[in-house]
Protein backbone atom coordinates (compact mmCIF):
# COMPACT_ATOMS: atom_id res chain seq x y z
CA UNK A 1 0.00 0.00 0.00
CA UNK A 2 1.49 3.32 -1.11
CA UNK A 3 0.51 6.95 -0.98
CA UNK A 4 2.03 10.15 0.39
CA UNK A 5 0.83 9.59 3.94
CA UNK A 6 2.31 6.10 4.25
CA UNK A 7 5.62 7.10 2.67
CA UNK A 8 5.86 10.23 4.83
CA UNK A 9 5.22 8.19 7.97
CA UNK A 10 7.86 5.70 6.92
CA UNK A 11 10.40 8.51 6.47
CA UNK A 12 9.60 9.98 9.89
CA UNK A 13 9.88 6.58 11.55
CA UNK A 14 13.26 5.98 9.92
CA UNK A 15 14.64 9.15 11.51
CA UNK A 16 13.72 8.14 15.06
CA UNK A 17 16.47 6.78 17.30
CA UNK A 18 16.14 3.02 17.18
CA UNK A 19 16.27 2.76 20.97
CA UNK A 20 13.89 5.60 21.83
CA UNK A 21 11.11 3.24 22.90
CA UNK A 22 13.46 1.57 25.39
CA UNK A 23 15.78 4.11 26.97
CA UNK A 24 16.06 7.72 25.80
CA UNK A 25 19.58 8.88 25.04
CA UNK A 26 21.27 10.53 28.00
CA UNK A 27 24.72 10.94 26.52
CA UNK A 28 26.48 14.22 25.82
CA UNK A 29 28.00 14.59 22.34
CA UNK A 30 30.54 17.37 21.94
CA UNK A 31 31.63 18.96 18.67
CA UNK A 32 34.85 20.79 17.83
CA UNK A 33 35.21 23.78 20.17
CA UNK A 34 32.42 22.74 22.54
CA UNK A 35 32.92 22.80 26.27
CA UNK A 36 30.57 21.40 28.88
CA UNK A 37 30.32 22.43 32.53
CA UNK A 38 29.03 19.73 34.84
CA UNK A 39 28.90 18.46 38.39
CA UNK A 40 29.75 14.78 38.66
CA UNK A 41 27.41 12.46 40.53
CA UNK A 42 30.24 9.98 40.70
CA UNK A 43 32.54 10.30 43.68
CA UNK A 44 35.24 8.06 42.23
CA UNK A 45 35.25 5.88 45.33
CA UNK A 46 35.07 2.09 45.30
CA UNK A 47 31.76 0.54 44.14
CA UNK A 48 30.64 3.84 42.61
CA UNK A 49 27.52 3.04 40.54
CA UNK A 50 27.82 6.35 38.66
CA UNK A 51 31.30 5.72 37.19
CA UNK A 52 32.38 2.69 35.19
CA UNK A 53 34.27 1.53 32.10
CA UNK A 54 32.70 0.10 28.96
CA UNK A 55 33.80 -1.46 25.66
CA UNK A 56 31.74 -0.40 22.67
CA UNK A 57 31.94 -1.62 19.09
CA UNK A 58 31.17 0.96 16.40
CA UNK A 59 30.81 -0.26 12.82
CA UNK A 60 28.70 -0.11 9.69
CA UNK A 61 25.96 -2.67 9.30
CA UNK A 62 24.73 -2.42 5.72
CA UNK A 63 24.46 1.29 4.96
CA UNK A 64 24.00 2.30 8.58
CA UNK A 65 26.17 2.76 11.63
CA UNK A 66 25.54 0.84 14.81
CA UNK A 67 26.93 0.56 18.33
CA UNK A 68 27.13 -2.77 20.14
CA UNK A 69 28.16 -3.09 23.75
CA UNK A 70 30.75 -5.74 24.51
CA UNK A 71 28.99 -7.70 27.22
CA UNK A 72 28.49 -11.39 27.97
CA UNK A 73 24.73 -10.86 27.72
CA UNK A 74 24.91 -9.47 24.18
CA UNK A 75 24.76 -11.43 20.92
CA UNK A 76 27.98 -10.49 19.14
CA UNK A 77 27.30 -12.37 15.91
CA UNK A 78 26.80 -9.21 13.84
CA UNK A 79 30.11 -7.64 14.94
CA UNK A 80 32.77 -7.87 12.17
CA UNK A 81 35.71 -10.07 13.08
CA UNK A 82 38.19 -7.25 12.45
CA UNK A 83 36.25 -4.74 14.56
CA UNK A 84 37.89 -3.60 17.78
CA UNK A 85 35.86 -2.06 20.62
CA UNK A 86 36.65 1.39 21.94
CA UNK A 87 37.49 1.45 25.63
CA UNK A 88 35.77 4.27 27.50
CA UNK A 89 35.08 5.53 30.96
CA UNK A 90 31.63 6.98 31.57
CA UNK A 91 29.99 8.80 34.46
CA UNK A 92 26.69 10.40 35.40
CA UNK A 93 26.71 14.16 35.96
CA UNK A 94 24.41 17.11 36.31
CA UNK A 95 25.11 19.19 33.21
CA UNK A 96 24.73 22.91 33.82
CA UNK A 97 25.43 24.13 30.30
CA UNK A 98 27.39 23.58 27.11
CA UNK A 99 29.24 26.41 25.39
CA UNK A 100 29.25 26.17 21.59
CA UNK A 101 31.41 28.09 19.13
CA UNK A 102 28.64 28.11 16.52
CA UNK A 103 24.93 28.74 16.93
CA UNK A 104 22.92 25.80 15.64
CA UNK A 105 19.81 26.24 17.78
CA UNK A 106 17.70 29.34 18.31
CA UNK A 107 17.37 28.53 22.02
CA UNK A 108 21.10 28.93 22.63
CA UNK A 109 21.95 32.26 24.22
CA UNK A 110 24.70 34.40 22.73
CA UNK A 111 27.28 35.38 25.33
CA UNK A 112 30.76 36.87 25.35
CA UNK A 113 33.58 34.38 25.61
CA UNK A 114 37.35 34.80 26.03
CA UNK A 115 38.90 37.68 24.07
CA UNK A 116 35.39 39.09 23.52
CA UNK A 117 34.59 36.25 21.14
CA UNK A 118 30.91 35.44 20.68
CA UNK A 119 29.91 31.99 21.88
CA UNK A 120 26.55 30.35 22.49
CA UNK A 121 25.32 28.81 25.73
CA UNK A 122 23.01 25.81 25.78
CA UNK A 123 21.37 25.45 29.19
CA UNK A 124 20.86 21.75 29.89
CA UNK A 125 20.18 21.64 33.65
CA UNK A 126 19.64 17.91 33.75
CA UNK A 127 21.38 14.61 34.37
CA UNK A 128 23.46 13.25 31.50
CA UNK A 129 26.20 10.69 30.88
CA UNK A 130 29.66 11.72 29.75
CA UNK A 131 31.53 8.90 27.98
CA UNK A 132 35.12 9.48 26.92
CA UNK A 133 38.00 7.44 25.58
CA UNK A 134 40.95 7.05 27.95
CA UNK A 135 43.19 8.82 25.42
CA UNK A 136 46.71 8.09 24.27
CA UNK A 137 48.77 6.92 27.26
CA UNK A 138 45.60 7.43 29.35
CA UNK A 139 46.07 11.21 29.27
CA UNK A 140 42.37 12.01 29.67
CA UNK A 141 41.75 9.42 32.37
CA UNK A 142 44.77 10.78 34.23
CA UNK A 143 43.22 14.26 34.17
CA UNK A 144 40.15 12.83 35.91
CA UNK A 145 42.36 11.06 38.44
CA UNK A 146 44.16 14.35 39.11
CA UNK A 147 40.84 16.02 39.96
CA UNK A 148 39.98 13.14 42.26
CA UNK A 149 43.35 13.47 43.98
CA UNK A 150 43.03 17.24 44.40
CA UNK A 151 39.41 17.27 45.59
CA UNK A 152 39.27 13.95 47.38
CA UNK A 153 36.12 13.13 45.37
CA UNK A 154 34.87 13.93 41.88
CA UNK A 155 31.61 15.54 43.05
CA UNK A 156 33.11 18.42 45.03
CA UNK A 157 32.83 21.05 42.30
CA UNK A 158 32.22 21.90 38.66
CA UNK A 159 34.26 20.19 35.95
CA UNK A 160 34.94 21.52 32.48
CA UNK A 161 35.43 19.20 29.52
CA UNK A 162 36.44 20.70 26.18
CA UNK A 163 36.75 19.10 22.78
CA UNK A 164 39.26 20.35 20.20
CA UNK A 165 39.35 18.97 16.65
CA UNK A 166 36.82 17.57 14.23
CA UNK A 167 38.51 14.53 12.73
CA UNK A 168 39.52 11.10 13.92
CA UNK A 169 43.22 11.92 14.24
CA UNK A 170 43.20 15.55 15.36
CA UNK A 171 40.59 15.39 18.13
CA UNK A 172 41.55 15.77 21.77
CA UNK A 173 39.75 16.48 25.02
CA UNK A 174 40.71 18.40 28.13
CA UNK A 175 39.17 17.77 31.55
CA UNK A 176 39.79 20.13 34.44
CA UNK A 177 38.41 21.46 37.70
CA UNK A 178 36.93 24.97 37.72
CA UNK A 179 36.29 27.54 40.47
CA UNK A 180 32.59 27.67 39.56
CA UNK A 181 30.17 27.30 42.47
CA UNK A 182 27.13 26.00 40.57
CA UNK A 183 25.30 23.27 42.46
CA UNK A 184 22.69 20.66 41.66
CA UNK A 185 19.25 22.11 42.46
CA UNK A 186 17.66 20.52 45.51
CA UNK A 187 14.50 19.56 43.63
CA UNK A 188 16.57 17.55 41.13
CA UNK A 189 18.35 15.46 43.76
CA UNK A 190 15.30 13.26 44.24
CA UNK A 191 15.79 11.97 40.68
CA UNK A 192 19.26 10.60 41.41
CA UNK A 193 18.03 7.34 42.94
CA UNK A 194 16.15 6.55 39.72
CA UNK A 195 19.26 6.71 37.50
CA UNK A 196 20.52 3.32 36.29
CA UNK A 197 24.04 2.09 36.80
CA UNK A 198 26.38 2.98 33.95
CA UNK A 199 26.69 -0.51 32.49
CA UNK A 200 22.95 -1.11 32.73
CA UNK A 201 22.28 2.10 30.83
CA UNK A 202 24.65 1.12 28.03
CA UNK A 203 23.24 -2.40 27.96
CA UNK A 204 19.75 -0.97 27.52
CA UNK A 205 20.93 1.38 24.77
CA UNK A 206 23.44 -0.78 22.89
CA UNK A 207 22.70 -4.32 23.98
CA UNK A 208 20.91 -5.16 20.74
CA UNK A 209 22.60 -5.75 17.39
CA UNK A 210 20.29 -3.37 15.54
CA UNK A 211 21.63 -0.45 13.51
CA UNK A 212 20.36 2.98 14.51
CA UNK A 213 19.60 5.39 11.68
CA UNK A 214 22.73 7.27 10.65
CA UNK A 215 20.72 10.53 10.60
CA UNK A 216 19.86 10.13 14.28
CA UNK A 217 21.76 12.38 16.74
CA UNK A 218 22.22 9.34 18.97
CA UNK A 219 23.63 7.17 16.22
CA UNK A 220 27.03 5.56 16.16
CA UNK A 221 28.11 8.12 13.56
CA UNK A 222 28.15 10.66 16.38
CA UNK A 223 29.94 8.17 18.59
CA UNK A 224 32.59 7.53 15.95
CA UNK A 225 33.50 11.23 16.12
CA UNK A 226 34.10 10.98 19.87
CA UNK A 227 36.32 7.91 19.98
CA UNK A 228 39.55 9.92 20.23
Amino acid sequence: MGGITRIQQSREDSRKPIFEDKVPSKEIWLKDGDQVFLTSLATGDENDKFLDEIYLYTFRLGNRWTNVLKDERVDMSSVPEDSRPSHKFAFWAYVHNIIHSEKKNDDWEEIEGPASKKVFREDVNDFRIMALGFGRSDYLWNQLVDVYSDWGALNKGVLRIKRTGAGVYDTSYALSATPKKDEIPTDKLKEVKELPEIKEYFFSRYGETVAPNEDSPSSAKEDADSLF
